[in-house]
């Protein structure tokens, strides 16, 4: 069945943010087009960028923490939390099964935590730590100047672009699920190239230094995200992604805050 880009498009803005957009979804959405939803993820990130730009530039004046605030509120309202809660059971998943020997058991366990509602301690700590590394990061840029507009665009695209290589180079770890046929389905073809725009994008948008290091970093992130989690449950769920994107967006940040000399 052929896939409809738009209303693959308006899964993927489903999926990702809490925009209202399930009201002009159609029922009759086919595997292929849900396959597609993934080439708009880093696009879907471009816009969230973007209204945060626009908030960012309706605070300026504010407070540098009390802007930081503000944008980290908005933000995580945008996505209605949904990578944070994805980081949060990756946590609580890996430190229920990371000590057991037996690898069936390893990964029979970590997936049995990630699937529960509750949210243990250390998961606590890594959402609070990733939380105040955001703030900190923002505060800093926000002193100087703040983010411009294309910084804004490319940092939660790109973030979203590392689902892209994720996704294409493992398996989905459980039998069925929200990205059972996501995985499917995927366009591979679409998603090299979605992922070569994003690269381009970087090179265009950001100075030559810049662009290498957060690419260098994210690309390094990427791979252990990645082997990390193909070691404890052989592939990649739902939860893997929302803490990929999460990590993906503070390493960007902290990149940003730390070589800002007007760069960023």
């Amino acid at each position: 069945m052929k896939a409809d880009l738009w209303q693959s498009l308006l899964l993927a803005l489903g999926l990702m943010t809490r925009l209202p957009v399930h009201r002009w979804l159609s029922p009759a959405n086919g595997a292929a087009t849900q396959g597609w939803s993934a080439s708009w993820f880093p696009l879907v990130g471009a816009l969230l960028g973007l209204v945060l730009w626009l908030a960012q530039s309706a605070l300026d004046g504010t407070s540098p923490l009390l802007g930081a605030f503000a944008l980290l509120v908005l933000w995580v309202a945008l996505t209605g939390a949904l990578h944070l809660d994805g980081l949060a059971d990756c946590v609580d998943g890996y430190f229920a099964g990371h000590k057991s020997a037996d690898a069936s058991q390893r990964r029979d366990r970590t997936l049995a935590v990630m699937r529960e509602p509750a949210c243990g301690a250390m998961a606590v700590v890594a959402l609070i730590g990733l939380v105040l590394g955001k703030w900190v990061a923002l505060t800093v840029l926000l002193q100087s100047g703040g983010l411009s507009l294309a910084s804004w665009v490319l940092l939660p695209g790109l973030a979203r672009g590392l689902l892209l290589p994720y996704m294409l180079s493992c398996d989905y770890a459980r039998d069925r699920g929200m990205a059972a046929t996501l995985k499917a389905h995927l366009p591979r073809r679409a998603l090299l190239g979605v992922i070569l725009a994003g690269v381009l994008s970087a090179f265009a948008l950001w100075p030559l230094g810049l662009a290498l290091l957060i690419l260098a970093v994210l690309a390094v992130l990427t791979l252990g995200w990645r082997t990390l989690w193909v070691r404890c449950v052989g592939g990649f769920t739902g939860d893997c992604l929302g803490g990929l994107v999460e990590l993906g967006e503070l390493a960007i940040l902290l990149v940003l805050a730390f070589t800002l000399g007007g760069l960023a």
